[in-house]
């Protein structure tokens, strides 16, 4: 690099382009978030592309470059420069360069696109091909970089090798060979086939370093190079040797964990040949240590074939490679036949049945490891029974009382759905959804994999909301909603991973949705709207009690009042909150009386005291209607402790309560009240002895019955002048009542 400052203010501009990228994320394009970083990044290109153009960050074996120089270890760990080095790997991008007349607007353009996940971006097309649809001139992508290696050589990082340099990356530990297959041989001749083994396993470990680097075609091309070039060398080896290195290839590649990277037609020939047969031997080996645990025997027969043989899965003749056609064998009347089913299927549905009857199966990484792929090619290859029967039999392993076996057969799931195309994965989600369900109940242990299965449930039901299929959502919900509210008893991880996402499925995006059709019906789908948001339960609760605060459409706020009731008791504390809050408008509290008149009970309705003092004469009405309704044995004295401190008028509605709801202990107050001298007989003071008669009459009790007598009679009691007529005759009709009721 020509200048030494340079590298510093490239670092700078990564650091501001990954600011950039995240606040992309967060913000919308016309925020002054947006604007201001992007005017930062675009001035920091200017200032050092006037002094070196382009400007190059580039990967190299996990490590960033910047025009061709690593950075040193200590920038390398910071955390923005590994978020950069992510979105390279992720995007399989090898280089990007910024060159000399960078627009603020295409800068922008690019930035918008690295904001995006990969897997979004692809179904829009290849990303170079995006860019140069956008009319991105100045920054272009994986072009040729010279990058520094030790002893000061330099290699150019391209992908176009020619079979000259495969055979020297794959024979790298033997630099004197060429790509000659005969030359190879000859060098090979006498070599053993522990010294061929290790010559691969060198040449593949390279490959595999270039993971990040290489898209999953170009591993193909790579390894499949690699395989052919092995493939001649142990032409002149004997079988037992071929075979030998046959199985230790497949481990090598297993091993190497690129055969997620591989491409479908890549992975058809390897499982023809290399892959297959390591299948095939990983359960052969455990069916000879289930066989030895058992007392069962070996899997061979009496000729001494294998059983790999006779069930048409024994190896070809040529080389590492498998043949994909069937089985010659001979039938019972000694006549040839063969078995129509390819190698693959027949390993598959060996697979299958071994995932059934053995656990250990599950507990081999390496063998799982290559499931995905297997079940890639039984779908590519229309094979969807063997496909359904080998998901199936993985899907019983959920169950066992192996916790471990759980869950491996919970990791195998998701690998295999991770593998899927966008419109699969969603198929089979739903498929399998009961059974992952029933899982979920009985699972104890927090996996990465139970976390992905969580979320894949999550993301089902928020599908299912957007396109109004609201009854698929109910088996779901209830089973976190279970565990959130510990009717289904769970440890404090699982109860929290449930929380969060019935808590995420409660998102004003979905909220708004249910609600909308809650109070339209559009959909034809009210009922099933009000069970998701009833199921919500507290968690949604505020938002609700919100809305009738809020709301004026007087239809909106009795459909979410009834929504509130169908919650139950479990309201209560947050109606009491509400009750509280001394800044609610008469109208709020009024409804949060109602409410608690429908779901609260006698040993709450203390909540509703401060209502019956409340100055607007219609909260106290509707606080009076709810403690009646609920109140049990709580009603009287409840409402004889408020009674001296309410005005007149509702003095009289208390007392007509107290009365219809026969409240022997009012009968001492309502007596006193009647015995009160009054200088003047005042309208008032005439309708509050008719409700004392009154209520006394419905109440029944015999202590009355002399208080009674003496109204009715129209007999001077106590020194004061006979009652109205309007009174003695309620007295009168309460005596006739209580006397009924003694009989």
């Amino acid at each position: 690099m020509a200048d030494v400052d340079i590298k510093p203010k490239a670092l700078d501009a990564l650091i501001a382009m990954n600011t950039a990228i995240k606040n992309v994320r967060l913000y919308p394009p016309t925020s002054a978030t947006i604007t201001s970083t992007i005017e930062k990044l675009h001035h920091i290109f200017l200032n050092i592309l006037e002094q070196e153009a382009p400007i190059v960050f580039s990967e190299s074996e996990k490590n960033v470059l910047i025009c061709g120089k690593p950075l040193e270890q200590k920038d390398q760990e910071k955390a923005p420069v590994t978020a950069f080095l992510n979105i390279l790997l992720n995007f399989g991008i090898r280089s990007i360069s910024f060159d000399k007349g960078l627009e603020k607007t295409e800068l922008s353009v690019f930035l918008e696109l690295l904001s995006k996940r990969p897997e979004v971006l692809r179904m829009e097309g290849d990303l170079p091909k995006i860019i140069a649809g956008k009319k991105i001139l100045h920054i272009y992508l994986d072009q040729k970089v010279y990058v520094s290696m030790e002893k000061d050589q330099e290699i150019i990082s391209t992908l176009d090798m020619t079979d000259d340099q495969i055979a020297q990356f794959l024979m790298s530990a033997h630099p004197e060979l060429a790509a000659d297959s005969q030359k190879l041989q000859e060098i090979f001749k006498d070599k053993d086939p522990e010294s061929i083994l290790q010559t691969f396993q060198a040449g593949l470990s390279q490959l595999a370093a270039q993971k990040g680097t290489l898209s999953g075609s170009q591993l193909s091309e790579k390894l499949q190079n690699m395989l052919g070039l092995l493939d001649k060398v142990t032409a002149t080896l004997d079988q037992k040797d071929q075979d030998n290195i046959s199985q230790h290839v497949g481990e090598t590649i297993v091993a190497s964990d690129i055969t997620q990277e591989l491409t479908d037609q890549t992975m058809e020939q390897l499982f023809g040949g290399v892959l297959l047969q390591f299948l095939i031997g990983k359960l052969e080996d455990i069916k000879d240590a289930e066989a030895q645990k058992t007392g069962k025997g070996g899997t061979t027969n009496g000729q001494g074939k294998a059983d790999t043989e006779e069930a048409g899965l024994g190896q070809g003749d040529g080389g590492i490679s498998i043949s994909g056609e069937g089985k010659t064998q001979i039938d019972a009347d000694g006549q040839e036949k063969t078995d129509s089913k390819p190698n693959f299927l027949q390993a598959s549905e060996k697979l299958s049945l071994s995932l059934k009857n053995n656990e250990n199966t599950l507990l081999d990484e390496s063998l799982m490891s290559l499931l995905p792929k297997i079940i890639e090619q039984l779908i590519a290859k229309k094979e969807q029974e063997t496909m359904e029967k080998v998901i199936n039999d993985l899907l019983d392993n959920l169950f066992s009382e192996n916790a471990e076996v759980r869950a491996h057969a919970a990791k195998a799931l998701t690998d295999i759905i991770e593998g899927l195309p966008r419109e699969r994965k969603t198929e089979m989600i739903e498929n399998i959804s009961g059974l992952l369900i029933e899982w979920i109940k009985i699972e104890t242990s927090v996996t990465p994999s139970y976390k992905i299965i969580c979320n894949y449930l999550k993301n089902s039901m928020q599908d299912s909301i957007k396109i109004f299929r609201f009854a698929e959502i109910f088996p779901i919900m209830d089973v976190f909603n279970d565990i959130h509210s510990r009717i289904l008893e769970k440890n404090d991880e699982i109860r929290y991973i449930s929380s969060e996402i019935i808590k995420n499925l409660a998102s004003e995006e979905y909220l708004s949705l249910l609600i909308k059709e809650l109070h339209t019906n559009d959909r034809n789908k009210r009922d099933e709207a009000s069970q998701i948001l009833v199921r919500f339960g507290d968690v949604i609760l505020n938002r609700l009690l919100d809305i009738i605060h809020e709301v004026s459409d007087s239809k909106e706020r009795v459909n979410v009042l009834h929504l509130i009731i169908d919650m139950g008791q479990k309201v209560i504390p947050a109606i009491k909150d509400r009750i509280n809050d001394k800044n609610a408008p008469w109208y709020y509290l009024r409804n949060m009386a109602f409410l608690f008149g429908h779901i609260g009970n006698e040993t709450n309705v203390y909540i509703l005291q401060p209502l019956l003092l409340h100055e607007n004469n219609r909260v106290r009405m509707e606080a009076l209607k709810s403690i009646f309704q609920v109140g049990g044995k709580q009603r009287g004295p409840l409402l004889l402790s408020v009674l001296p401190k309410t005005d007149d008028q509702f003095r009289l509605n208390i007392i007509e309560t107290l009365g219809n709801a026969k409240c022997a202990e009012a009968v001492p107050n309502l007596l006193d009240m009647l015995k009160k001298p009054s200088l003047i007989a005042s309208q008032l003071q005439i309708d509050l002895q008719e409700k004392i008669c009154t209520a006394l009459g419905l109440i029944g009790s015999p202590e009355a019955i002399p208080a009674l007598t003496e109204i009715a009679e129209s007999k001077s009691f106590l020194r004061i002048r006979a009652y109205p007529e309007k009174v003695k005759n309620a007295a009168g009709k309460a005596l006739k009542s209580i006397k009924i009721k003694q009989k």
